[in-house]
């Protein structure tokens, strides 16, 4: 089943791959080179300061349940803070876009950038010991829950070079080293039955869950410095139905959060600390009515900076801030151009949306965030045109918006309902969270196409098709002395024990 899935998979991901965004300072295509190691972090990457002792346990609220079927292959906010602490990449990113080394010593690439070539560590261990080998990479993306999502992430397969080395072969050529391969759905570790958890290799070793934990509505998981390291006991905890504010006073140490209320509390409590996470999502709108113009030839107004502060300033009740950032999709026909001269070549020409079905802007009703953008744009629409100058710009921006028989309404669904629905354009307009800093853009494209091929075919026009609404971060709160703490790139958080290090915000995110 999975060989046919693949097959499917390789006919459409023929468009849109590249190298990883010019944003990391990555090395260069071409021969053999060895990477230095250095340091793992700068001292930029520590957000807050570590204590001259660290205490006992750190106790760490998840924002979400985890699932330990996925792991070591981490797949929510909830599972890349927990699997993060356990199980290593083939390399890392730190937060000022430095590939470093993790499980991998060295790597090159091969056949124009087609092929990268990881070594890895001599050193590389397990927590029961034993050595990290090629063969243990290949088998753990080989997965039958990981391998549909490794390939859809750029990864064509993997294959084992001698003892130390393995073969990395993409769908399509990359001058950098692929960013993907740096993010937790490829981290490696190895399954050992009757072990509850796969074997990783990281800084921390989960302890065994007992049978009846695992039956718990909410549960708690441990885990200890492996390798007889110096650090604390973190205990992960699953979310309860508590206030957060009064989680902070007794029952967690680290909490991360958007939620300004919290925030705010926390900034009056002397023993606790508060530190930004790096602006990390962007949350843009998708209309088949602003589709279907652009196809015809005619391009709708955009949404200026004004407007897009506005949103963020009155409608989101979280951390927002107006879209700022420049658009990674901007200027992505180069994706295709870069390699063999393909194009991005339509497989449809409109969306199923009918313009006499009712009209619904629809987001995933588990998010607060879109929840707000669509229920304002609504009110906008409602109000109709010259109401106000922003409902004048978003009636421009997102033709059929207003003045029509059929109402326009916000509606909220699961993230099931949503991808059904996003396929083929079955609704009027939908909002819909990005990766503000994709490690490689024009894969993230080739993803959002997959998921609305109503999109497909636009080419140079694709940017038209998204309009950034607000960004959004995370704030993380500590208690203060318990003990340091870490992000990389992707904002992933790490405790760091008892480190000398100068806390400081990474400039420009």
């Amino acid at each position: 089943m999975i060989d046919g899935i693949f097959n499917r998979m390789r006919k459409s991901f023929t468009v849109l791959m590249t190298a990883l965004c010019g944003m990391l300072t990555l090395s260069a295509c071409g021969g053999r080179r060895a990477m230095e190691t250095g340091p793992a972090l700068t001292p930029e990457c520590f957000v807050l300061p570590a204590p001259a002792e660290w205490a006992d346990t750190i106790r760490i609220a998840l924002p979400g349940k985890v699932d330990p079927l996925h792991a070591p292959a981490a797949r929510s906010e909830s599972e890349r803070i927990l699997f993060g602490h356990l199980y290593e990449t083939l390399v890392t990113i730190d937060c000022r876009g430095k590939v470093r080394p993790g499980l991998a010593a060295s790597w090159y690439s091969g056949e124009g950038g087609r092929r990268w070539t990881f070594d890895l560590r001599p050193d590389a261990r397990y927590w029961d010991k034993s050595p990290v080998t090629p063969r243990d990479v290949v088998l753990c993306w080989q997965r039958p829950n990981a391998e549909a999502l490794i390939w859809a992430a750029g990864v064509d397969s993997a294959a084992v070079v001698g003892e130390r080395s393995v073969h990395v072969y993409l769908s399509r050529p990359h001058k950098d080293i692929p960013g993907a391969v740096s993010t937790r759905l490829f981290a490696v570790a190895k399954h050992a039955p009757p072990h509850r958890w796969p074997i990783g290799s990281g800084p921390y070793r989960i302890e065994s869950e007992p049978m009846w934990a695992s039956l718990m509505h909410r549960r708690s998981f441990t885990a200890s410095p492996a390798f007889n390291a110096d650090g604390p006991v973190i205990r992960f905890i699953e979310p309860e139905a508590r206030d957060a504010r009064d989680l902070l006073e007794g029952t967690v140490d680290i909490m991360i959060t958007a939620d300004p209320d919290v925030i705010e509390y926390a900034a009056a409590r002397p023993h606790l600390e508060i530190a930004p996470l790096p602006w990390n999502m962007t949350y843009v709108l998708l209309s088949t009515s602003r589709v279907r113009d652009i196809r015809s030839g005619r391009i709708p107004a955009g949404i200026s900076r004004e407007f897009s502060d506005g949103l963020a300033q009155d409608a989101v009740r979280g951390v927002a801030r107006g879209h700022q950032a420049s658009c990674w999709w901007d200027g992505l026909n180069r994706c295709a151009v870069l390699f063999e001269g393909a194009e991005w070549r339509p497989s449809l020409t409109h969306s199923a949306y009918a313009p006499s079905a009712p009209r619904r802007i629809l987001y995933d009703r588990s998010d607060p965030v879109a929840r707000d953008l669509a229920e304002r744009i609504v009110a906008l629409a409602v109000a109709g045109p010259g109401a106000s100058p922003e409902a004048t710009q978003i009636s421009s921006a997102i033709p059929e918006l207003a003045g029509q028989a059929q109402g326009i309404a916000a509606a909220g669904a699961t993230g099931a309902e949503i991808r059904e629905s996003l396929l083929e354009g079955d609704d009027f307009a939908y909002i819909i969270a990005l990766p503000l800093n994709p490690p490689d853009p024009c894969n993230e494209a080739k993803l959002l196409v997959e998921n609305a091929r109503w999109l497909t075919g636009l080419g140079g026009d694709f940017a038209r098709a998204l309009l950034p609404l607000v960004d959004t971060r995370r704030h993380v709160i500590m208690r203060r002395g318990a003990a340091g703490l870490s992000i990389d790139w992707y904002g992933n958080p790490f405790v760091t024990g008892a480190l000398p290090q100068e806390a400081a915000v990474p400039p420009g995110r």
